[in-house]
């Protein structure tokens, strides 16, 4: 009976135990929630006291409501009831004025980025994904030569290489009578040339007549759990340690991802080996772009390993999350600007006729590939607006030389504009205290604008969701043109705006002109609303969950001598 009566005193204990630190827990959450609603140091910023309260508000609406990624558009609904600054988060507010773009993103100033607005991808020791201004802008400045629009055109063969066996691609699936999806097609060419580009070894992808689907798939497989990791940060971190074999139960397109990442921990690996038996190779001052290629085994790798950076920086961990970085911006974000751009172009027959005489009078023979600095020069295909893409950069990795005026394709920025390949909002902390209007923000708020606010702003580009390349060759007014090039931010501004943009303006540049002075093309089975229109935030712009994506099929293909 004494035993019966001490075990029952035990669980008692241990239930008690439980259950006073059950409690604890809610007393102290609940604690947390009135301090977070009433005595937070924005907590007199308006929004709805739900927000305000935890990040669970937008975690329901990330991943419970409709088909996930929605929680931009209750962002959108709050500035209509609370006007252009919100708070959405305990610690953060967002901004909807093109205005204050300019404060927050300033040149030359510190800002740190927002730890779980970056973790979703796990590649914190990557450019992307670097908190800290200062240590961000070390490793920035070892890369800026490699990514420079010098450098870029220096290598243009290895893009026009790539385009060139797209197209004939896409011309074999007209000879056997077979539709082409855009988004495999175009994933495919670009991961081809980014790996080229970046790596020098190429994946190959266009090597399989169906476009290896399963690189897009991948592609798309990563940012699907972008939601989620938001909510929980560390989840990624915590799937790249587990066994491929355990996470191909889970989600098999994340799966691939890490076996990728695998192939690349081998190449980095390999040039680690080498680095450490003779620096000689890593201490060249040139960078060796100075011809086409004189050295095929250059590569961002290199570039990393020969740069004036400490030695901590030099890690194969660091290397191969710099390359899973690039690879799924770059992929992603330009195949999905591409496809977007197409799309309005077959759906536009005036817009369509218009790009095609041009580029017929432009590009003599058909499969021809013009130089990058050419299609920018075509007439139809001017804007003279400043360009967002620095070919140098200061000491503090800021653009320095951004000239008064250029030439730029309307079609590519109506593209660009139209398509916001990156819709999430983009955090940013300051150090010091902002003031916006008559709001002064807090130092360590952490403050977001997101891309689509500017880019979609309906009274700097009315009818935003009209693909209108002649906004861009119309505007007389100077005031007006001086808020279209302000509010122009696919790739942002700043110290941390986009580093490969150079690579994916190239890109997308000869791609367009490849493929529509080549053949005529014609879409099949899309749906706008459907197929192309954004429907998700998953950092990167996700139409509805039942998309086809953009699907065409080849009508002609132009023939030389052309009658």
């Amino acid at each position: 009976m004494l035993d019966i009566i001490k075990r029952d005193l035990s669980l008692y204990s241990e239930f008690t135990a439980v259950g006073i630190f059950l409690f604890a827990f809610f007393a102290w959450y609940i604690c947390y929630l009135v301090y977070n609603i009433y005595f937070h140091p924005l907590a007199g910023f308006p929004g709805p006291k739900l927000a305000g309260a935890s990040r669970w508000y937008e975690g329901y609406f990330d991943n419970l409501v409709g088909h996930g990624g929605q929680y931009m558009y209750e962002i959108d609904r709050m500035h209509e009831e609370y006007g252009p600054i919100v708070r959405i988060a305990p610690n953060e507010l967002h901004i909807q004025d093109i205005e204050f773009h300019g404060t927050l993103y300033a040149l030359g100033a510190k800002r740190n980025k927002v730890p779980y607005m970056i973790d979703i991808f796990g590649t914190n020791l990557a450019i992307f994904g670097t908190v800290q201004h200062d240590l961000h802008r070390i490793r920035r400045m070892a890369l800026n030569p490699f990514f420079s629009k010098q450098a870029v055109t220096r290598l243009e063969s290895v893009i026009q290489s790539k385009v060139r066996q797209m197209c004939d691609n896409i011309s074999a699936c007209k000879y056997r009578g077979e539709n082409i999806q855009l988004r495999h097609a175009l994933t495919a060419s670009t991961v081809d040339v980014t790996t080229d580009y970046c790596f020098a070894r190429c994946a190959n992808t266009l090597d399989q007549p169906d476009f290896s689907p399963e690189w897009d798939e991948m592609m798309r497989g990563v940012s699907e759990i972008v939601p989620l990791a938001r909510q929980f940060p560390g989840v990624v971190q915590i799937a790249q340690m587990l066994p491929i074999g355990l996470v191909k139960i889970f989600n098999p397109l994340v799966a691939k991802f890490s076996e990728f990442e695998q192939l690349v921990r081998v190449q980095v690996s390999e040039i680690f080996t080498r680095y450490r038996a003779s620096k000689n190779e890593f201490s060249v001052k040139e960078t060796q772009l100075s011809s086409a290629r004189p050295d095929q085994a250059h590569s961002i790798f290199h570039e990393i390993l020969k740069a004036k950076i400490p030695e901590s920086e030099k890690t194969a961990d660091r290397m191969t999350q710099e390359a899973l970085s690039v690879i799924s911006a770059a992929s992603e974000t330009t195949s999905s600007v591409l496809a977007t751009t197409i799309f309005h172009v077959l759906n536009n027959p005036d817009v369509h006729d218009r790009l095609k005489a041009e580029l017929k009078e432009a590009i003599k023979h058909p499969k021809a590939l013009a130089e990058w600095k050419r299609l920018e020069q075509l007439p139809y295909l001017v804007s003279l607006l400043p360009p967002q893409w620095p070919s140098s950069f200061s000491s503090s990795g800021a653009p320095t030389n951004l000239p008064s005026k250029t030439k730029q394709s309307a079609t590519v920025k109506e593209g660009l504009r139209i398509s916001v390949a990156i819709c999430s909002r983009l955090p940013l902390v300051a150090p010091e205290p902002l003031h916006y209007k008559s709001w002064t923000i807090p130092a360590g708020t952490y403050i977001g604008m997101s891309p689509k606010d500017a880019l979609h702003h309906p009274t700097i580009y009315p009818s935003p969701k009209t693909f209108d390349p002649s906004r861009w060759l119309t505007t007389d007014d100077p005031k007006h043109r001086r808020m279209m090039e302000m509010a122009f931010l696919p790739f942002n501004k700043g110290p941390r705006m986009c580093i490969g943009s150079h690579l994916a303006y190239a890109n997308i540049y000869h791609v367009l002109a490849a493929l529509f002075r080549r053949f005529d093309l014609e879409l099949v089975d899309t749906i706008r609303e459907r197929d192309v229109d954004i429907a998700r935030d998953q950092f990167v712009s996700k139409p509805h969950p039942k998309s086809k994506g953009v699907t065409v099929r080849v009508v002609t293909e132009a023939e030389w001598p052309e009658r």
